[in-house]
């Protein structure tokens, strides 16, 4: 398990999409920024709790200049039904096996109650395939706060490498 920082190359990976294609991280950055929002679980009390200011407030990240993916093991099927719940303009990709979240470090450790699973974290990939920003949950239990997220993508995002 990898933790990666600011300013690191962020891997490659190409996942299942809600869109019914494959996401490729390179080649979705060819169209600019990506947030990837690795989160816990489909349909989880505190993850709908804080999806909901995200989407409603989506377009505040459009107009920052990103757009946002959400990642987790959850199944396609579950993926596709957490979107339709949450109305979201964004897609959510099926992490099979966990493969990219443990490459990306963003596995809850032994001592937690949830450990294995996905945990909650954010990180902004500029289009020279660098890491940005990174918000890492200290525990599964801490939500992020969408304006201190958005604050980060706008810092991110001026950054030079």
């Amino acid at each position: 398990m990898t933790k990666f920082e600011i300013g690191d190359t962020a891997p490659d990976f190409t996942l299942s999409s809600t869109d019914g294609g494959d996401f490729n991280l390179y080649g979705e950055l060819e169209n600019g920024p990506v947030l990837v929002n690795f989160y816990v679980g489909d349909f989880g009390l505190n993850c709908y709790n804080y999806s909901v200011r995200f989407v409603e407030r989506y377009g505040e990240l459009l107009d920052a200049g990103t757009r946002m993916v959400g990642v987790n093991s959850d199944s396609a099927d579950s993926h596709r039904k957490w979107k339709e719940r949450l109305e979201a303009p964004y897609d959510f990709l099926f992490d099979e096996n966990k493969k990219v979240s443990t490459e990306y470090g963003a596995i809850v450790g032994p001592g937690h109650m949830v450990t294995g699973f996905t945990n909650r974290e954010f990180y902004l990939i500029g289009g020279d395939r660098r890491i940005r920003y990174i918000w890492r949950a200290d525990v599964p239990k801490t939500l992020p706060d969408f304006d201190e997220v958005l604050e980060g993508v706008k810092k991110g995002l001026a950054l030079q490498f």
